[in-house]
């Protein structure tokens, strides 16, 4: 697996699964902003510490980098229309373009294959990627789209418990259809959007989350199968 896979590892388990919104608010001051960061050298240190050279310079540079660009989202990336979502994809776009510079600062072509461990344990980073990405990644990004699109009348139900387990069951099942199945069993994946919306079929606001969803998860899939 690339060096660059592990880096991106770590950025969704640090970014997604722990940044409650609690922190994300935080975010607004300094302290909050220094923690977030924190946790992400945290996770790189535990992930990209074993396989990445002189990993002890570079994961301080990303974490300044990213405090840095977090901090121009922060003031700049505030709002709930189509401006603050392409902000959202800009900055996370950004945080990508660091991880692959970080790689090569330390030495290393992207496309270079290295092991953790043993090939299993491997594997199962590697497709800890997609899973990560599809369900809290995905989740944040449902609201993103809300926010932006105004899909719903309160965004913020989506962050709710419920609402997001239930998101993460189902871009879990799309992308777990497409990553093994064969082509002729993908639509199993589908099953869940397609009662969703039939249950709502006049409601605008959830295709466009449906679709969403399930595009996010299906197209992950085939990145990663």
């Amino acid at each position: 697996m690339s060096p660059w896979f592990y880096l991106l590892l770590a950025h969704l388990i640090a970014d997604f699964v722990l940044q409650p919104y609690e922190l994300v608010q935080l975010k607004r001051q300094p302290i909050g902003l220094a923690i977030h960061v924190g946790i992400h050298g945290a996770v790189m240190v535990v992930l990209a510490a074993p396989i990445l050279p002189r990993w002890w310079v570079i994961i301080p540079i990303v974490m300044l980098l990213h405090y840095g660009v977090d901090a121009m989202k922060m003031g700049y990336g505030r709002g709930h229309g189509p401006r603050a979502f392409v902000l959202f994809l800009l900055d996370q776009g950004v945080h990508m373009l660091v991880l692959a510079a970080a790689v090569l600062l330390a030495g290393v072509s992207l496309r270079t294959e290295v092991i953790y461990g043993s090939r299993a344990v491997t594997a199962m980073l590697y497709y800890a990627v997609p899973y990560v990405a599809a369900t809290f990644g995905g989740a944040i990004l449902l609201y993103q789209i809300a926010l932006a699109f105004k899909t719903r009348t309160s965004p913020v139900d989506l962050l709710t418990i419920r609402l997001r387990v239930a998101g993460m069951a189902e871009r879990l099942l799309a992308l777990t259809a497409v990553l093994f199945l064969t082509p002729v069993w993908w639509w199993v994946g589908a099953v869940s959007y397609a009662l969703q919306l039939s249950a709502n079929h006049r409601q605008r606001g959830r295709w466009v989350e449906s679709v969403s969803s399930l595009g996010f998860a299906v197209a992950l899939g085939l990145l990663f199968r």
